[in-house]
């Protein structure tokens, strides 16, 4: 058995900066062609794998969660999300209740965390993660038995084909990104140090604890500059530390679904035709929801999840 664990945002922001702003919501007249995307996406992947179970995580936390208090810097690079790209970004989760797929979003962990917490608990079950995403920071969570796949765009890859494209191993991910930086959320490396460096650095340490704990060794590697790179790792510790911190995913989020809440419950028809009249898709969608696994009328439950 395969449970689909979904990296929401990835698909959605596909979709919102390559489509036209074709479709628009009645209720208001934004545009909605992100929600337009991420809805064929999500019955693209529905009437493909047929999934007995599936999860979107979705970002709530953007100025809220734990990293933030852990570093005012953390991510400040970004925007909050204006009301016309909230109100999709909503509607986005109302969509995946409606084709009874489970979703979540948490104030206080990020999408990423959410989706690692679920992996965790679905490996327990014997039941094997697969991660659809295209971000890099979500390598790290991946093991022996999981998949990761950027649905639509490339092959499902195992952790061994993960780790030959990376030159590194798939746990050492948020220690690579500690010592090169990350521009996206605004994680500051050890000034000196890119990708070369850090993969040379890690194939020889397992991880920053052991970097740091080898600091006088890091001198006399066979590395170009390893006199440098050992004094720069040294004046850095500190934001080393903080780095591989904010770079790491949780994976032991408590309050995520148990397995049996992620089982997929079928399209409510009604309810889905609803929403696509609603948001500008008029009866686009509606033979191809048909074709689906579908929900009693009187089944339309609440499926979303905050923390």
């Amino acid at each position: 058995m395969q449970a689909l664990l979904i990296d929401s945002s990835i698909y959605i922001f596909r979709s919102y900066f390559t489509l036209p702003e074709k479709w628009q919501a009645g209720e208001n007249g934004y545009p909605t062609q992100a929600v337009y995307g991420f809805t064929q996406f999500l019955l693209n992947l529905l009437k493909s794998q047929k999934p007995e179970f599936i999860f979107c995580a979705f970002d709530e936390s953007l100025k809220t969660g734990f990293r933030h208090q852990l570093s005012p810097d953390y991510k400040a690079n970004r925007q909050l999300p204006d009301p016309a790209l909230a109100f999709q970004l909503n509607a986005c989760r109302q969509v995946c209740r409606t084709l009874g797929i489970c979703e979540m979003a948490s104030a206080n962990y990020e999408a990423d965390d959410l989706i690692a917490s679920m992996a965790t608990k679905i490996r327990a079950s014997n039941i094997q993660p697969v991660i659809l995403s295209r971000d890099k920071d979500l390598m790290q969570i991946v093991k022996a038995g999981d998949l990761y796949w950027d649905f639509g765009k490339s092959q499902p890859k195992n952790q061994v084909q993960l780790e030959q494209i990376l030159g590194i191993r798939c746990q050492q991910m948020a220690d690579y990104l500690a010592l090169v930086g990350d521009v996206s959320d605004n994680i500051s490396g050890v000034p000196g140090i890119g990708a070369k460096t850090a993969q040379e650095l890690l194939a020889h340490f397992s991880s920053i604890d052991e970097i740091l704990a080898s600091e006088q060794a890091i001198a006399s590697l066979p590395i170009r500059g390893a006199a440098k790179i050992a004094a720069r790792i040294t004046e850095n510790t500190e934001q080393l530390r903080l780095s591989r911190q904010l770079a790491s995913i949780v994976e032991d989020a408590y309050t995520v679904p148990d397995c049996n809440a992620i089982a997929w419950k079928g399209v409510h028809r009604d309810g889905f035709a609803l929403f696509c009249e609603e948001m500008g898709f008029k009866d686009t969608f509606n033979h191809r929801s048909s074709q689906l696994k579908q929900r009693p009328l009187n089944a339309l439950t609440q499926q979303t999840t905050g923390l």
